[in-house]
C-alpha cells in the first residue's frame, strides 16, 4: 500500500519531463505525493541554476502532498531532489526522480547574432490646416461629455454630503465574514480587534486600561465577548465547516457610528 503512491509519482514525475517546461525565469509548478518524514527546500546557493521553494505541504493519510514551485536560470533538465532536504537530516536520495525541465528563451542552436530589420517608411506628414481643424473638433466633442462628467461628480458630492456616515457594523462585515470563511489575514485581524477593542473600552469604561489588560475583561463580557469568542473558535476549524449569521452577529454594532 506505501509502494503504490510513489510508483505512481515517478511515472507521473518522468511524463513532465518530457513534456516542454517552463521558460528561464519563468516559474514552474509540480505537485508530487512522497512519504515521511517532512521535507524542506535548501537555502538557495550563489549563483545556483535552480531555484526552489515548497508552497504548501499537506499530509494525506500516510503521505504527504508538496506543492514544489521552482524557477530555473538557465535551460535544461534538473532533479528536484537536490534542491530538497529532510528535517531529521536523511538523504533524499530514496525518493523517485523529481525531474522537471526549463525550456530557453532563444531557439535551439541559436549564435547569439541579433537579425537585421527592415526600415518603415516615414509617413508624410499632414497638412498643418488640417492639424488644427481636427484639434478643434476634438475639443468640442471633448467638451459635451465633460460637462455632464462635472454635473454627475457635483450630484455625488451631494449625495455623499448628506448619507449617513459608515457604522461599525459595516466596518466589521467584510472582516467577520472572511474571518468565518478561513480567509481573514493577519492584517485583517488585528484590524477587527482593534475594531472591536476601541468601541468597548468606551462603551464599558475601559479607557483607562491598557489593550492587554481590557482585552481579557471584554471577551468575559456576555455581549462584547460574543464575537471575540467567536473569531478564536473559527480561526480553530476548518475553513467553509462554520455557518454564520452575518446579521445577527453584528446586531450589537448596527446602530453606532464610526467615530
Amino acid at each position: 500500500m506505501k509502494i503504490f503512491p510513489v510508483i505512481f509519482l515517478a511515472l507521473a514525475t518522468v511524463c513532465h519531463a518530457q513534456t516542454e517546461g517552463p521558460s528561464v525565469g519563468i516559474e514552474g509548478r509540480l505537485n508530487v505525493l512522497l512519504p515521511p518524514p517532512a521535507l524542506k527546500a535548501k537555502p538557495p546557493e550563489r549563483n545556483a541554476a535552480l531555484t526552489l521553494r515548497i508552497a504548501s505541504a499537506e499530509v494525506r493519510g500516510e503521505f504527504i502532498q508538496y506543492d514544489l514551485r521552482y524557477m530555473g536560470l538557465v535551460p535544461g533538465n534538473f532533479d528536484l531532489r537536490s534542491h530538497l532536504l529532510r528535517d531529521d537530516g536523511a538523504p533524499t536520495s530514496d525518493l523517485p526522480p523529481l525531474r522537471v525541465m526549463i525550456s530557453g528563451v532563444l531557439p535551439y542552436g541559436h549564435n547569439g547574432e541579433l537579425n537585421p530589420t527592415r526600415d518603415a517608411p516615414l509617413a508624410k506628414p499632414p497638412s498643418y490646416r488640417w492639424l488644427i481643424g481636427g484639434a478643434a473638433a476634438l475639443w468640442a466633442l471633448a467638451a459635451i461629455p465633460l460637462f455632464f462628467i462635472r454635473r454627475g461628480r457635483a450630484q455625488l458630492v451631494e449625495k455623499s454630503a448628506t448619507a449617513a456616515p459608515p457604522t461599525i457594523a459595516d466596518r466589521l462585515r467584510p472582516l467577520v465574514a472572511s474571518a468565518s470563511t478561513g480567509k481573514l489575514s493577519g492584517d485583517q485581524q488585528a484590524e477587527l480587534e482593534r475594531l472591536l477593542l476601541a468601541h468597548w473600552r468606551k462603551r464599558l469604561d475601559l479607557e483607562n486600561l491598557a489593550p492587554a489588560e481590557a482585552m481579557p475583561r471584554l471577551r468575559e463580557h456576555p455581549e462584547a465577548g460574543a464575537l471575540l469568542r467567536a473569531l478564536e473558535d473559527w480561526l480553530h476549524r476548518r475553513p467553509g465547516t462554520v455557518k454564520v449569521d452575518l446579521e445577527t452577529m453584528l446586531a450589537p454594532y448596527r446602530n453606532t457610528p464610526t467615530s
